[in-house]
Formats: structure tokens, sequence, C-alpha cells
């Protein structure tokens, strides 16, 4: 028994002498005993259960910040810097839950859940009054809810600018609507800073905003200044100018403004919707042949005001915007168009018409050939029922 502890001792002290020297090798993985026992104790790690839950805790740490990062977000103005009114009317008896969803179809705010829990953290829930509200998405919750609950209605005042209109047109009417004056209107149109896209080709002046201004009924503050009166057209123009409507002007080899130049003759020369396609077709087939547009419309434009019935001296009239006299586009559009006549400009009809004339039955429609003795014996059908009827 003596000889056998000797050696149990003797091993011990080789082990230790091995651990101590320099020269232990890389990689040695030596074997632990029990001193008493020598038998082989088991290695310890980290119990699977504790890393599990370090997992879980990371894992719930990293949400709750991306919640409370979204919720912060949720707060904030939608659109900073955009004042444009936006009316929000609220219904009597509404829940937190009715009014979040209006906002929210009204783009004054991200997330409907994370208004209504912030509503309920700051108790603001049940004290909303009902109305019609002008507010705008540089409000952030706090101001909208601040605002709901005054119910303090901020005063503004709406204006109309039909189709069609152009920029003098504009002026007049937006000074006898009492919205801004006719000199404060032409000197932002001629001098206002816009970043938009489609006006990268527009050259400086007078007729600069021409066509971009678009017809539609709008709202704004009763304080609004003539930027923010333009603003709020050329936003709309922008906002329904879609993506697709570049590149398909692209792909025509054309320019924004020279679609807009189009759709404004479409606008003024057409009275039927289902016209418009149609009429942009023969446009087109006139450029494509190498003739006038002859567009009635423009000689119109430089008239100012309308004629009944144009005369061949008024054809005459030495202008570039004389389309019986220049050949191609104008410089500019004429008026502002709707959207559906900037459609058709985009995508006209396929036709081989290159005239027409005002229809025999005075409606408003027109008759359309690509023969012009046939054109011809439609002019007459018109001025002989217009003869009639006078």
């Amino acid at each position: 028994m003596t000889h056998k502890n000797r050696e149990k001792r003797a091993a011990k002290k080789e082990r230790e002498t091995l651990k101590a020297g320099a020269d232990y090798e890389e990689g040695f993985e030596d074997e632990d005993y029990d001193d008493d026992e020598g038998e082989p104790v088991r290695r310890r790690g980290l119990h699977p259960g504790l890393i599990a839950l370090v997992i879980v805790v990371v894992i719930a740490a990293g949400a709750l910040f991306t919640l409370n990062m979204a919720y912060d977000n949720a707060v904030q103005p939608t659109d900073p810097g955009n004042t444009d009114a936006i009316t929000a009317s609220i219904p009597a008896g509404a829940s937190t839950a009715a009014i979040a969803a209006i906002l929210k179809e009204n783009g004054l705010i991200g997330n409907e859940l994370f208004f209504k829990v912030h509503c309920r953290r700051m108790g603001y829930d049940g004290q909303f009054k009902h109305g019609d509200y002008a507010l705008n998405k540089s409000m952030t919750a706090d101001e909208i809810a601040d605002a709901l609950i005054k119910g303090t209605l901020a005063q503004t005042k709406s204006f109309t600018i039909p189709e069609g209109y152009n920029i003098i047109q504009i002026a007049r009417s937006l000074a006898e609507q009492g919205i801004v004056s006719e000199a404060d209107f032409y000197d932002e149109a001629q001098n206002g800073s816009f970043g938009y896209a489609f006006l990268a080709d527009c050259p400086p002046g007078s007729e600069r905003l021409e066509g971009f201004l678009y017809p539609e009924t709008y709202e704004v503050y009763a304080d609004a200044t003539a930027h923010d009166v333009v603003g709020k057209m050329l936003a709309q123009f922008d906002a329904l100018f879609k993506p697709e409507y570049y590149a398909r002007a692209q792909e025509m080899g054309m320019g924004v403004r020279d679609i807009v130049t189009m759709g404004s003759i479409i606008e003024r020369e057409s009275v039927a919707a289902e016209e418009r396609p149609l009429m942009a077709g023969v446009f087109y087939n006139r450029l494509g042949q190498g003739m006038r547009l002859e567009s009635c419309a423009t000689i119109q434009y430089i008239l100012g005001e309308p004629k009944e019935f144009l005369t061949i001296a008024d054809t005459q009239i030495e202008s570039p915007y004389n389309t019986y006299l220049h050949e191609g586009l104008p410089p500019g559009p004429i008026c502002s168009p709707r959207m559906a006549s900037i459609e058709a400009a985009l995508y006209p009809d396929d036709n081989d018409f290159v005239f027409f004339v005002l229809s025999d039955g005075l409606d408003g429609t027109h008759k359309f050939s690509a023969d012009y003795d046939e054109f011809l014996r439609n002019k007459d059908a018109y001025y002989a029922a217009v003869e009639n009827v006078s």
C-alpha cells in the first residue's frame, strides 16, 4: 500500500511540473483527477438553460428597443415642413380608435395603434371634441390631440380653379375669390422657388408655371400666402403625374413640358372625354407628317380673350404660339389641363385622322376624317347647322 501511495504522489508531482513548465505543449489535454480517489472529474460549463435565458433576454431587449423607436417615430409629424391645410372631420361621439382611423386616412398620423396607445398614455382619451379641423402633416401627435381637445377650429378658405384656365385666368380668379392678389400671385409664379422635377425644363418668365397649376378645388388656411397657394397647386400636379408617366414621355422622345403642352391643346379643343385620345392621335399624325397643328386653341391663347369665331386675320397674328404659322408644338402649355387630357397626350389613339371639325349636331363633339374632301363636307355641315340655329 505504501508503495502505491508513493507512486501516486510521484505521478502527481510530475503532472504539476509539466503544468508549470514553459515548454507545456499547446493543445495538451490534461486529465483532471481527484487527488484522493484518482478518478476523472467532469469539466463544467454554462448551463444550457442559462444560455437560453440570456438569448431570450437579448431578443426581448432588441424587440423593446425597436418598438420604442417605432413608437417615437409614430408620434412625430408625417411630413415635417408641409403646412398645407387638411380638413379632418371628427363626428360627434367618435372614439379614439375612430379618430385615429380618420387621421390615418388623411395622412396626418403614421400608425393608428400607436396613436391610440399614446392618447391613453397621455390621458387624452374622452377629451376630443367633434367638428371640422384644419390640420397639417407637420403637426406631431400631441399637437393634433391638443387641437382636438381645445376644439379650436382653424379658419380655412377654399378656392376652385376650373380645367382649361390659363395663368391669367387663374390669377384673376384667385383675386376674385379673395385668396391672394393678382400681383402677389404673378410674383410667386415667376420668382417662387419650387423643387419639382417637372419644372426642370421650364424657362424663366411669366409663363414658367403655365400648365402645371393643376385645376382642382383646394382648401388653405385663411392667412395662406401666394407661395402656399401656388405650392398647393404644384403639389397636386406632382401627386397625379405618376412615375410611369415620366417613363412614357421619355419613351415617346418628349419632355414633361412637351406632354403638358400637348395635353393643354387637347384640353382646350375637346369637350367630350372620349374624344381626347382621338384628338391626340390627330395632332401627333400632323406632327409626324410635317403638317402644322393649326389649333384654334393656340390662337385663342394669343388673343387672351375667347372669341366664338376666329377670323383669317386672327390666324395670321405673329406669335411663337401661332400653330397656323409655325410647325411643331408651341413654346409651352396654353392652359392647365386635367389629367385625362395629359393621359391622352401620353397614350393617343392609333388612327389615320388628320382633320376634325365641330359636329353639325352642335353638341360640342367633333367629326374626324383622314380625307380632306370629307373634312370639307363635315365643315360645311357644321356651318349650315349654325346658320339654321341663328
